[in-house]
């Protein structure tokens, strides 16, 4: 019988047996059969015995009814004798009580008119009187109906009424064996006299104890399937130790811990050094007065800077009890630290802005991330299943499968009865239930079907065990009547028109042995289920457990104790995939260890599918793969892959020749090989198969719960070989380490090892065997040197047990790589738990700011642990409790990797994701469960408004143009709403306090998402709105990736002194396709700066220009914007280049008001090219323009500045190649993510880009030539053209705004001073490149001594003449014509008369009322311009474009060598390599003639000129760049004697070549280990070099 964890019902409401009083109990005309000892000895004919009144065929028809389940509700009448089985008979409902006696198991069938007292000897004298154990409930087990023509059980009838009978059958327990002798020994006394029955009674005894237990996997056991139910779904060991790990670490951050639990956010810092020299310009606020503003260093301490303020604005109290914070946000400053530190003070120094401070009194300051006592507490009840996920699919609970496994028992317990009484002699119509195991099976299968369609092949040979087993016993017998009629043996009505006759041979097989065979058929089938389950509820996510029924026979072992080799059976491949049409099947085996292979992998038979009628059609290997290896020499971390493949058969057309075989991978599985204790895996399993787009490569093995498709994948079924008892991997003992000294080697063997170690490894590993050879046995010399450690540790030959000392003694003994360093190690290649955990020891010298850079890298790393329990989460867990930031951070990565999470309508449920889902599950509630209920409300209250905000979003887009701004105007007054009633943070970063939103300022992008552009109300009073853009629709998990890399390269910069004013913006994607993103304040679309010009506009050089320049009026803020402008134009030249930015067109580049360039929208890169059609819109390394260049240059020739922008990207460039290696790390690191595109591939695409075996010299000289190309390259303006085109039917004049077009913002006269009088001077002449003019106003203000004068076109007065007509439309303003003009308009004719017409305006405009004459438009107009500051002659009638370069020199040609060469040399390997960089200055070969300069050099003395070296010709400029490297091989020595001439030559190719001056520089002065980089000036002429070296014709 079935052995569960409560009780049932017997009538629904009672948990115990329903009993009557003795003096309640009646008998009806019922039957009452007890199969005890005596009747069985005593009638084996199957006579009537005492106790009942009817026969035991009307029992034979009860019997039948209650596995086939016909009940008529009501009654069941008696049956005639001799009628047939099944014939015509009614339905009965009945119910099941099973109780338990001194020596029985009684199952008991009656109704409602028969009472059993607790005392009723005259019932049954077997029924105990204490307890009932086991009960079927009304609507269970008797529910279930067999169908005669199908093989399954339906299970949807129910039925109430029980029949008038109660029959019970006695199961015998081995554990009663005692009590039941001393019984029969009782008896055996008062019944001397009859030794005939004694001996019967004995014989009988034995058979019981035989029928009382089964042989499971080789040991005798109870027949009870223990199923027993669990108060929640399942968690393993593994899991339990995880959190047990997590609640101690818990336990050190208490309450009170102000260090640990600081409750408020700090402003996030940045490394590096502070300039001392820099300052800035700080604003701080306090409550309603006015802000206080200073100037002071970058390392004044915050300290200072709070007791400056406090004693300035006389505050009470001490400094000690004010704060700074962030004005504007929830970040907070601590008062040891400076103000450089800080990455707010950077990005202010960045953008030109102020820093602005709130100071605030310590007793105002929310501390709204700070744990309370009761969290500390709270924590202590949380259990790991609380944290644990039901897995993807459906759970198989306990409800469900109990009734089918209690029906399982009652027809093996009723199959064995029935054949022990055939085999007794008892004929087949007198039997209580028919001898065949079609019900049985049956109901295995239903078992099955509610297990997934799962049937293992141990429980498919069983029931074909069992069939055979019954057809014996049938053949055996005499032939029947009954038999006679049916014709039908066991087995054969599941297959029709199949009939074999019994022989009506009586078997001359020994009874005894034909129920030895019963029994063990019945044993094999019972431990073939119970081992099933076991198998599934290891495999799977279930609330109840399964007793094993093997207990361990044997001590613990040590693995090394065991020599046996690694074997596999491959069992069977179930439920295969519809869509599968191959011929055959087979598996291959492999070991892997992280993403290194074990030895080679092993390769199964072809087998066909199964397909029997009884059973799920299936593949049936059942075969033992040999993997080679020894058991002993497994790693800890190895993991069993299996890959199914498909064979498809092409017959060949001629007979001689071999069939073809197409092989398909389908899918794979995986194992560990040993628990997170070291427990070597043993036994049997279920695997789920998972689909080749889920790397194998990659640990550990999956479990098998967390496919997303649990209930219907494939699933493998293995078997590992079983040593009776526990196999333990030791603990490693480290030895001290041998550490030799690198400076003991060889000169050759140093350059050869520091050659390797120099290389990442990627390249390491594709490098050949002999350079890891060396590498492992120099090992010990390479301690001092941490970059060496990786490469040493993928040198190693082995991993097991006996190498791990040596290993373990070197990572822990190895010198401390930099922390950034150490997240290689936390690569899948890397699986030793011991290298990783010292990997994260290092890492934790990582600030919590620091560690937020490489978050979504460490987040990934937990996936590659092999085990639940971690370093990489215990860190990620603990830095969480001491930083809330990190904490917001952490949580919407773990999220975005669960994109189900938010329930945001997510439809990604990739494989890729599926794989780690309990992982990362764990981890997510893990940390909500450890943060507190301060930081866990605010992250469910932003779930809340991201759940509103993507339903606004949804609507939106479904909606109607002209509609949608009144639906997100009403959809976001809900969401203002709950802000204001709860503000929180935005996922973009949690010091973006909001607490509400700004209804007036939010609107959406009229794009194919229709993005949402919002704007939220900081929960700080008078300060700015929040920007953010929502977005449905965009995959934003590459921009994230993409931003974070061009951070960590700004990061790089910095931390070299170089700062390109790189400007990013913070994306974080909150589910699948749902993301935010930052909205960049004041920058535009480069498409729509060079669509003001028209929809050709991006083929002029002018437009960014003139737009910086109306944006920047004065010549300060230009300038200042042009800087801004080539330093982030280098910046993400070099960071589009490297990250193989594309889809490049000028919608995603945008440009601040302050010049700063930056690029968006990242959905296709690492080269992933943007086609239109078949053709490649992306086809230059990155995006220059000529528009770009112009601004670069300050107008349309070449000058120095863009010399000093190409400098900036090779300088760029190179330390990003010098850092390179971690930017690769990072890449391999997310390979797992799921992200598209970032896979190995990805690795390997920037690993070309970052040129990594060239030199500085080379790699800035090829980058150099890509500046070029993309410079030249008339298709990327092509490109900006056709999108400009394909966006004209999207856009149109919708902006209602009054500002000139020509002037960026609106001024005033309290800014600018008030007017006294307008007059017009005169007009110039002037061309750009076409001619037109300029009218002259000379403006007097007052309190201004000098006036000024503006320069204003035409054009522009006629568009202020409109917006006045617009703002005043009552005002009498004389009329200004349009320009259109029949024929020439740019004419002096033309202009004289304009003049007067403009005259006549700024009369009548200044007689108007001050509220028009002096309003905000009027002083905008008359703003000086930077054209206007310009040092221009205003008496000039003509004025030709000036070029504002400093770069053509107006001496005469040839009169004076002058200018200057830019060049840098070094030795390195074995060669001197020589980079010319750029000449500048040159002087003109004749007047107004530039010339096409080359730089020619020797080595001196060289009188054949066999050191002649040239470089390209580049045409006409004075500021050439050849970027050209030069290489000399020759020894040092030799270099060391020489003298480097550098000359200047102009090409002419009708004449002689000419002489642009030259310099000379004495090798053996220079350092030329370190690279050496200056300006030479060209200070010889021809004559002068004649003193110094030979003279050479050019």
């Amino acid at each position: 019988m079935v052995q569960v964890g409560k009780t049932k019902e017997v009538d629904g409401n009672s948990a115990k047996p329903r009993r009557q009083s003795k003096k309640s109990k009646k008998v009806t005309a019922s039957t009452f059969y007890t199969e005890g000892l005596d009747s069985l000895v005593d009638s084996p004919q199957g006579a009537d015995v005492a106790g009942g009144s009817a026969s035991l065929e009307a029992t034979k028809h009860q019997q039948k009814k209650l596995t086939s389940g016909e009940n008529d509700g009501n009654t069941c009448p008696e049956s005639e004798p001799g009628e047939s089985e099944g014939d015509g008979m009614e339905e009965a409902s009945y119910e099941v009580v099973t109780r338990k006696s001194e020596s029985h198991w009684y199952m008991i069938y009656y109704d409602e008119s028969f009472n059993i007292s607790s005392d009723d000897e005259d019932s049954d004298k077997h029924l105990d009187d204490h307890k009932t154990d086991q009960l079927y409930s009304n609507n269970k087990a008797d529910n279930y109906k067999v169908n005669e023509n199908k093989d399954e059980v339906d299970n949807s009838s129910v039925a109430k009424a029980r029949p008038p009978f109660v029959f019970t059958i006695p199961v015998l327990k081995e554990r009663e064996r005692k009590d039941m002798e001393r019984t029969d020994e009782e008896e055996d006394k008062e019944a001397t006299d009859d030794e005939d029955i004694g001996a019967k009674k004995k014989a009988f005894y034995e058979l019981l104890e035989k029928r009382s237990g089964v042989v499971l996997d080789g040991k005798s056991s109870t027949r009870q399937i223990r199923l027993l139910k669990i108060p929640a779904l399942s968690a393993d060991d593994e899991a339990r130790a995880f959190w047990d790990c997590i609640k101690k670490r818990r336990g050190e951050y208490t309450w009170d811990d102000h260090i640990g639990n600081p409750g408020l956010l700090h402003s996030a810092c940045l490394e590096g050094t502070v300039d001392p020299g820099l300052s800035v310009k700080l604003s701080v606020y306090y409550k309603e007065r006015e802000p206080l503003a200073f100037t002071c260093n970058l390392d004044s301490s915050v300290e200072h800077v709070v007791m400056h303020t406090v004693c300035t604005l006389e505050l009470p109290g001490e400094s000690a009890d004010y704060m700074l914070k962030v004005r504007g946000v929830d970040d907070y400053l601590s008062g040891e630290t400076v103000l450089g530190e800080y990455e707010y003070v950077h990005n202010c120094i960045k953008y030109d802005q102020d820093v602005a401070f709130t100071l605030m009194h310590a007793d105002s300051v929310r501390h709204s991330y700070q744990r309370t006592q009761e969290d500390d507490i709270a924590v202590l009840d949380v259990r790991v299943e609380d944290l644990m996920s039901a897995g993807s699919g459906e759970v198989v609970h306990h409800e469900s499968l109990i009734i089918v496994v209690e029906t399982f028992e009652t027809e093996l317990t009723r199959l064995q009865n029935s054949g022990f009484l055939l085999v007794d002699g008892m004929p087949l119509q007198d039997l209580p239930s028919p001898m065949r195991s079609r019900r049985l099976r049956q109901v295995v299968k239903q078992m099955c079907a509610i297990l997934g369609n799962l049937e293992t092949t141990e429980v498919s040979e069983s029931i074909n065990n069992l069939v055979s087993t019954c057809r014996i016993i049938q053949q055996s017998q005499p032939r029947g009547i009954g038999e006679l009629q049916k014709g039908i043996l066991d087995g054969e009505e599941d297959i029709p028109g199949q009939r074999i006759l019994s022989t009506g041979s009586h078997d001359s097989t020994n009874p005894e042995d034909l129920k030895h065979l019963l029994l063990d058929s019945l044993s094999r089938l019972a431990g073939a289920v119970n081992n099933f389950l076991v198998m599934y509820a290891k495999a799977f996510r279930v609330d109840f457990t399964v007793d094993r029924t093997v207990d361990a026979t044997k001590e613990p072992c040590d693995i090394r104790e065991v020599r046996e080799k690694v074997s596999v059976k491959v069992q069977g491949l179930h439920r295969l995939e519809l869509e599968w049409k191959y011929d055959e099947y087979f598996v291959e085996v492999q070991l892997f260890h992280g993403s290194r292979c074990i030895g080679p992998p092993v390769h199964s038979l072809n087998k066909k599918i199964t397909d029997d009628p009884k059973f799920y059609p299936k593949v049936v290997f059942n075969k033992w793969l040999d993997l080679g290896a020894r058991i002993n020499t497994l790693p800890k971390e190895s993991r069993l892959v299996l890959t199914v493949f498909g064979l498809k058969i092409i017959e060949a057309e001629n007979k001689n020749e071999q069939p073809q075989y197409i092989r398909e991978e389908l899918g794979w599985a995986a194992l560990q090989c040993f628990s997170y204790e070291g427990k070597l895996t043993q036994g049997s399993h279920l695997l789920t198969l998972w689909p080749m787009v889920s790397d194998k490569r990659l640990g550990p093995a999956p479990y098998s719960s967390d496919h997303p498709r649990v209930h219907g994948c494939p699933v493998l079924s293995v078997e590992l070989k079983d040593f009776g008892g526990e196999v333990y991997f030791p603990r490693i003992e480290v030895p001290p380490p041998t550490k030799l000294e690198f400076s003991s080697l060889d000169l050759n063997t140093q350059q050869q090892l520091s050659d390797i170690i120099e290389r990442d490894i990627f390249i390491f590993n594709k490098g050949s065997v002999e350079e890891r050879e060396i590498l492992w046995e120099k090992r010990h010399y390479l301690h001092e040197e941490p970059a060496a450690l990786a490469k040493v540790l993928l040198a190693a030959h082995s991993w097991d047990v006996s190498c791990l000392p040596d290993l373990h003694s070197l990572v822990r003994n190895w010198a401390s790589p930099a922390p950034a360093d150490a997240l290689h190690l936390l690569l899948p290649c890397f699986a030793d738990s011991i290298v990783r955990g010292c990997a994260v020891g290092w890492i934790r010298g990582l600030g919590s700011d620091e560690l937020i850079s490489f978050l979504p890298q460490l987040v990934q790393a937990v996936k590659h642990e092999a085990w639940d329990i971690s370093p990489t989460a215990e860190l990620l867990l603990e830095r969480a409790l001491t930083s809330p930031r990190l904490a917001h951070h952490l949580y919407w990565l773990l999220n975005q990797c669960l994109p189900l999470q938010t329930n945001m309508g997510g439809e990604r449920e990739l494989v890729s994701d599926a794989r780690y889902r309990r992982r990362l599950n764990l981890v997510t509630r893990a940390l909500m469960a450890i943060c507190g209920k301060n930081l866990e409300n605010r992250l469910l209250t932003q779930e809340a408004i991201l759940r509103s905000l993507y339903a606004t979003a949804v609507n939106i887009k479904d909606t109607k143009d002209s509609q949608r701004m009144h639906v997100l105007s009403r959809d976001l007054e809900n969401i203002h709403f709950n802000l204001t009633e709860n503000p929180t943070s935005l996922p973009l970063s949690p010091s973006l306090e909001v607490a509400g939103v700004d209804l007036k300022n939010c609107s959406y992008f009229n794009s194919f998402t229709v993005p949402l552009k919002l704007a939220f109300l900081s929960s700080e009073d008078n300060t700015d709105p929040i920007h953010a853009i929502f977005k449905v629709g965009d995959d934003l998990r590459q921009d994230m990736l993409v931003i974070q890399m061009i951070r960590l390269m700004d990061k790089l910069w910095l931390k070299e002194g170089l700062d390109l004013k790189v400007v990013t913006f913070s994306v974080v994607p909150t589910g699948d396709k749902i993301g935010i993103i930052e909205l960049v304040k004041d920058a535009e679309t480069l498409r729509k700066i060079q669509t003001e010009y028209g929809v050709t506009g991006s083929f002029q050089d002018r437009p960014i220009a003139e737009w910086l320049a109306k944006q920047n009026p004065s010549q300060l803020e230009y300038q200042r914007a042009v800087d801004n402008f080539t330093a982030s134009c280098a910046g993400y030249c070099v960071a589009t280049y490297i990250l193989g930015i594309c889809d490049r067109h000028n919608d995603n580049i945008m440009l601040k008001t302050s010049g700063h360039l930056f690029h968006i929208d990242f959905g296709k890169f690492l080269g992933d090219a943007q086609k239109f059609g078949s053709f490649k819109r992306d086809r230059t390394p990155f995006v220059l323009t000529s528009d770009m260049a112009y601004v670069i240059n300050g107008g349309e020739k070449p000058s120095d500045k863009f010399q000093g922008f190409v400098d900036l990207c090779c300088r760029a460039f190179n330390i990003i190649r010098h850092n390179g290696h971690l930017l690769l790390y990072l890449f391999a690191l997310m390979a797992s993510s799921g992200i598209p595109g970032v896979t190995w591939d990805a690795v390997t695409y920037v690993q070309r880009a970052l040129l990594q075996d060239k030199t500085n010299a080379e790699a800035g000289a090829m980058f150099s030539r890509m500046i070029q190309e993309s410079l030249k390259s008339w298709f990327t303006q092509v490109n900006f053209f056709i999108h400009n085109l394909a966006q004209l039917r999207f856009t149109g004049d919708h902006s209602d705004d009054l500002l000139l077009s020509f002037i960026p913002r609106t001024y005033t006269a309290a800014q600018d001073g008030k007017i006294r009088m307008v007059r017009l001077y005169s007009y110039q002449k002037r061309y750009n490149p076409n001619k037109y003019y300029v009218y002259i106003l000379q403006v007097d203000r007052e309190n201004q001594r000098e006036p000024t004068y503006l320069f204003r076109s035409y054009r522009e007065f006629s568009e202020f003449h409109q917006k006045l007509c617009l703002v005043f439309p009552l005002a009498r303003i004389h009329s200004i014509p349009k320009g259109v003009q029949i024929g020439r308009s740019e004419v002096k004719a033309v202009a004289e008369k304009r003049k007067l017409e403009i005259e006549l305006f700024l009369a009548t405009l200044f007689d108007l009322a001050p509220e028009i004459s002096h309003s905000d438009l009027v002083y905008t107009f008359f703003h000086p311009l930077l054209r206007d500051q310009e040092d221009t002659d205003i008496h000039l009638k003509k004025l030709k474009g000036k070029d504002t370069r400093a770069s053509i020199s107006s001496a005469a040609p040839n009169s004076a060598v002058q200018g200057q060469v830019k060049v840098s040399v070094q030795y390195l390997r074995g060669q001197l390599q020589i980079m010319v960089h750029h000449a500048r200055n040159l002087s003109l070969t004749s007047p107004g003639q530039e010339p096409s300069p080359y730089v020619k050099l020797y080595l001196l003395p060289d009188p054949h000129k066999k050191t002649k070296r040239k470089t390209k010709v580049v045409k006409k400029t004075c500021h050439p760049t050849f970027m050209e490297p030069i290489t000399y091989r020759m020894s040092q020595d030799i270099i060391k004697q020489r003298v480097l001439e550098i000359s200047v030559w102009s090409e002419d190719k009708f004449s002689e070549n000419v002489y642009l001056g030259s310099c000379y520089l004495r090798l053996a002065a220079l350092d030329l280990k370190e690279e050496q980089c200056e300006w030479l000036s060209l200070e010889h002429q021809r004559n002068t070099a004649l003193g110094h070296t030979i003279q050479h014709r050019a």
